[in-house]
């Protein structure tokens, strides 16, 4: 039963960190600053909004010359640089190696494919061959399938893991009563203490030899 409650609880939280929240991400590059036409690596850290890192996930990276586009959409066009998906090296780190595009301004887009039909886009401008990029922070949104409203990611980040240990609390608590069982009962067949004669009741019979003396 304690097992089956340990499942229920991983079973639940793993529901409410499958990406129906905001990723906070940040991407450096190396050597810095980039020299134009050498290879450099990319490097990505992504982390959900409780600061665990994302793993297991499907990204790629693009640049493309120029500011990026309103409104948080897409890029068009063919990007200058396009990464294969990014490797997991360790746990919500990845990277790639890139050629370094000429010096100038870029949109640095950032795409997370890890559902197949979905994908959320993050855009940041960066200059490369200039000086030192830095970390450059992003924030990826939240896709299709999980809830896009504030208050569905309360029920999220909040709901499903205090449902979870309420869930493991009963589970745990009708397994200690079972492992109990009946052999835990008091005295008294029900488990009641046995009751005792009272003052002045009835006593054990005298033998007649007992009285002579």
């Amino acid at each position: 039963m304690r097992r089956l409650a340990a499942v229920c609880l991983a079973a639940a939280l793993g529901a409410a960190s499958a990406h129906p929240m905001l990723v906070i991400g940040e991407v450096t590059i190396d050597p810095d600053p980039a020299v134009p036409g050498a290879p450099a690596t990319l490097t990505l850290t992504l982390q959900d909004t409780s600061l665990a890192e994302v793993e297991d996930a499907v990204v790629f990276v693009e640049l493309r010359a120029g500011p990026p586009p309103e409104g948080g959409s897409a890029p068009a066009g063919e990007p200058d640089v396009a990464t294969d998906r990014l490797e997991e090296v360790s746990p919500g780190v990845y990277t790639a190696t890139i050629a370094v595009p000429p010096a100038g301004a870029y949109t640095l887009t950032v795409r997370d494919r890890t559902y197949r039909q979905e994908e959320a886009v993050a855009n940041v401008s960066v200059r490369l061959g200039e000086g030192e990029t830095g970390a450059v922070s992003f924030v990826l949104p939240p896709t299709a399938s999980g809830p896009t409203s504030l208050g569905s990611w309360l029920i999220w980040l909040v709901g499903v893991p205090l449902l979870a240990g309420v869930l493991v609390t009963v589970l745990v608590l009708r397994s200690g009563g079972r492992e109990a069982g009946p052999g835990a009962a008091g005295p008294g067949e029900d488990g009641s203490p046995a009751e005792e004669p009272p003052e002045g009741g009835p006593r054990a019979p005298v033998s007649p030899g007992e009285g002579a003396g």
